[in-house]
């Protein structure tokens, strides 16, 4: 008998700042802040001296014959910030996670692979099965990361959890069982000061067509994507990928459940 499998995943996103609050910029206004169409000046001072220092645990902004407006010394790893000069604008972090078959998707949807079979790779493909898309824009100097995870690094049927498709890093080809994602195009807005990049084993020959080079999801948190500093508008389409041997039991309650971070440090 043809073996089929239908697979339906949910996409949850999350957010996590590290060393820093999440606030609303939202309709506020910042009278040290300067810009037109083709500026921005977030702060000045009027000062005698100051550097930036930094080493593998700090980073310190510091000013000289400068007013001191406040300091936040932390713990092991920490931020040192005082004087005006230190001001930098609200600390902000947009995140986002749809799905659909092109860019900007839609939030709260579950993409469907829909019936697998043993003569083809099923994957995102712009048409009948969907990608995700991931949008981030933060201001963290010390940069951001999203990481996915996943409940049990497997797609697996709802009646009987014990029939799976476990997930692994590696190239998937038709009539051999796994499962995973891969990303296809990473993308940032042309102001952004850090591009936007795919972390391994996510990297890999990766489309929708031929490129079938997948990385595993877990219960464990795995880096995807990272910026080095602060991000304007960096976006990935990310495709899901499934494949299926002679062996697979049959069933058409597959599912899983993808969980996306980003965490930016500040």
């Amino acid at each position: 008998m043809p073996n089929g499998l239908a697979k339906k995943m949910r996409i949850v996103p999350a957010l996590v700042m590290a060393l820093g609050i999440l606030v609303s910029a939202s309709g506020v206004t910042l009278a040290q802040v300067m810009s037109s169409t083709n500026y921005r000046i977030p702060a000045d001072t009027v000062s005698v001296g100051g550097n930036r220092s930094t080493s593998g645990g700090y980073i310190a902004d510091d000013t000289i014959g400068d007013w001191a407006t406040g300091e936040d010394l932390s713990s092991l790893n920490y931020a040192a910030c005082s004087g005006y000069q230190c001001f930098q604008g609200t600390p902000y972090v947009s995140f986002s996670v749809t799905s659909g078959t092109a860019y900007p998707g839609l939030a709260g949807q579950t993409a469907a692979l829909g019936l697998l079979s043993t003569g083809a790779v099923k994957t995102s493909d712009s048409a009948s099965v969907d990608s995700i898309f991931i949008t981030l824009t933060s201001s963290a100097e010390g940069g951001s990361v999203v990481s996915v995870r996943d409940v049990a690094g497997a797609l697996a049927r709802v009646s009987s959890p014990t029939s799976r498709i476990d997930s692994a890093t590696a190239t998937l080809a038709p009539s051999s069982a796994g499962y995973g994602i891969c990303i296809e195009s990473v993308t940032q807005d042309v102001s952004s000061p850090t591009s936007f990049s795919k972390t391994s084993p996510y990297d890999g020959a990766c489309n929708k067509t031929m490129g079938h080079a997948v990385g595993a999801v877990s219960a464990a948190p795995a880096s995807i994507l990272q910026s080095s500093g602060a991000l304007v508008s960096g976006q990935a389409e990310i495709l899901i990928k499934a494949s299926i041997s002679a062996t697979s039991p049959a069933g058409n309650d597959y599912s899983d459940t993808l969980t996306f971070v980003a965490s930016s440090t500040f």
